[in-house]
């Protein structure tokens, strides 16, 4: 095999290894992240839905942008050890990206959860009447 078709082979399997990778981590960060959304919007699942479909497409959009931005390589790739040893590496990076988003992804829901179950205090209306009106009432004696 030459060079260059070891490095496209790297390539290949480097990207099918992380976007499949992104995909199940994202799936399951959707899946599992609703029961803490809910509950942390009350019941209100519609709107739990929508907060987790965009984190989730926010996770999507950074991961395979970090994927893609580290596909490049400057190392020469002459050999199957160069080229296992170069998807190791890049492979472990992605790991520890998409571990960290996942920490990060369960912090923000923690913080979410969280705020919803401070007891907040009861917000006064108005007076009616503003506070600096003043009314001058004869009182009959």
């Amino acid at each position: 095999m030459t060079a260059n078709n070891i490095i496209v082979v790297t390539y290949l399997t480097y990207l099918l290894i992380s976007v499949t990778l992104t995909i199940w981590v994202a799936r399951t960060l959707y899946k599992r992240g609703a029961i803490f959304l809910v509950d942390a919007f009350h019941g209100n699942r519609e709107l739990a839905d929508s907060v987790n479909h965009l984190l989730v497409v926010g996770f999507y959009l950074i991961n395979i942008g970090f994927v893609s931005l580290a596909l490049k390589t400057a190392e020469v790739i002459n050999n199957s050890r160069s080229a296992i040893e170069l998807l190791s590496d890049k492979m472990g990076m992605v790991l520890l990206i998409l571990g960290g988003m996942h920490f990060f992804n369960l912090y923000v829901f923690s913080r979410i959860r969280r705020s919803a179950r401070v007891p907040r205090p009861p917000v006064m209306p108005p007076p009616p009447v503003a506070p600096d009106a003043r009314l001058n009432v004869a009182i009959p004696r």
